[in-house]
C-alpha cells in the first residue's frame, strides 16, 4: 500500500529530508495555512517531529512496525517564515519501545523547539504500509501535494463547537497507515481545544499520550483550563464517540499573545 496516499496532509505539507541508521531529518517549507498568532503552530511541529520521530524508529525495528505512544514538543522560539527543519535521532531502541528525540531548527540553524517520542513496538503484520531496506543514508521526501494556503485546521476538518470542545470527521485525508487518525493531527486537535478553552494565545508546550486507536469516530476533544495565571495549563481528553473510549490525554500550556 503506497502510504499516504495522494490526496493527504502529509503530502500537502511537503516533507523533503534524509533518512539514515542513526539520524533523521525533515523540512517543510511554512506557509500561510500553517501559522497561529506567533508563528508556526505546535501541532504543525509536533507533527513534523512525530513523522520525523517515526522514520528513524522504523528503521530501528525493522521488520517490526511502531506506533506512538507518547510525544511532547516545546517551543523555545516562534518560526514565521523560511523553512522549518527536525532532527531526530534514537535514544534508546528497547524489546518493547523506542525513545526517539528531537530538535527543531530555523533556516539559520537556530534551535527553537525540542521534542521527544516514545513509539511502541508492534508487528509488521499490524500495517499494510512498507518501509524500504535501504542501507545507508537515503533521500526521503512526499511529493504530489497542494501547498497548505488555508488554514490547517480546516483542511484537516476541525469543527470547534464551543470554548474548548472540537470534534473531527475520520477521514482518509488525516489517517495513518493503520487507518486510525495520524498521531501529529490528533496533538493539532488538543492543541487547537486548548486554546480555545483558554481563550485564545498560543500554545508552547504539548505532552500527548496516545491511549486507544480510533475506531469509527466521530471524534470528541474537550479541553479544561486546570490553572489560569502568566499562562493557562489544560487538560484535554480526547474520545471516540462511536463507543465513548478515551483515546488519548494531553495537557498543553498556552500563553496570551
Amino acid at each position: 500500500m503506497t502510504y499516504p496516499p495522494e490526496h493527504h496532509l502529509l503530502r500537502d505539507l511537503g516533507f523533503d529530508g534524509e533518512h539514515g541508521p542513526d539520524r533523521a531529518r525533515n523540512r517543510i517549507e511554512i506557509t500561510d495555512g500553517l501559522h497561529g498568532s506567533q508563528g508556526v503552530r505546535l501541532g504543525v511541529l509536533a507533527t513534523m517531529v512525530d513523522v520525523t520521530g517515526a522514520s528513524i524508529a522504523l528503521r530501528s525495528v525493522r521488520p517490526d512496525w511502531i506506533a506512538t505512544a507518547d510525544l511532547g514538543v516545546h517551543v523555545l522560539r516562534p518560526i514565521s517564515a523560511g523553512s522549518l527543519h527536525v532532527e531526530c535521532s534514537p535514544l534508546r531502541v528497547g524489546i518493547g519501545s523506542v525513545v526517539v528525540h528531537a530538535t527543531i531548527e530555523d533556516d539559520d540553524g537556530a534551535l527553537c523547539g525540542v521534542g521527544r517520542m516514545a513509539f511502541a513496538r508492534i508487528p509488521g503484520s499490524a500495517t499494510k504500509a512498507v518501509i524500504e531496506d535501504v542501507p545507508g543514508t537515503t533521500r526521503a521526501g512526499l511529493d504530489g501535494g497542494t501547498p497548505v494556503t488555508e488554514p490547517i485546521a480546516d483542511l484537516c476538518g476541525f469543527d470547534v463547537v464551543g470554548p474548548g470542545q472540537l470534534r473531527l470527521e475520520k477521514t482518509p485525508y488525516i489517517q495513518n497507515s493503520f487507518g486510525t487518525v495520524n498521531g501529529g493531527v490528533m496533538a493539532l486537535a488538543t492543541e487547537t481545544a486548548a486554546v480555545s478553552a483558554a481563550g485564545g494565545g498560543h500554545a508552547t508546550d504539548l505532552n500527548i499520550h496516545y491511549l486507544e486507536q480510533v475506531g469509527d469516530g466521530p471524534i470528541a476533544v474537550t479541553a479544561e483550563v486546570l490553572r489560569a495565571d502568566a499562562a493557562a495549563f489544560v487538560s484535554v481528553r480526547v474520545q471516540d464517540r462511536s463507543d465513548g473510549r478515551l483515546v488519548a490525554v494531553c495537557d498543553v500550556t498556552v500563553e496570551p499573545d
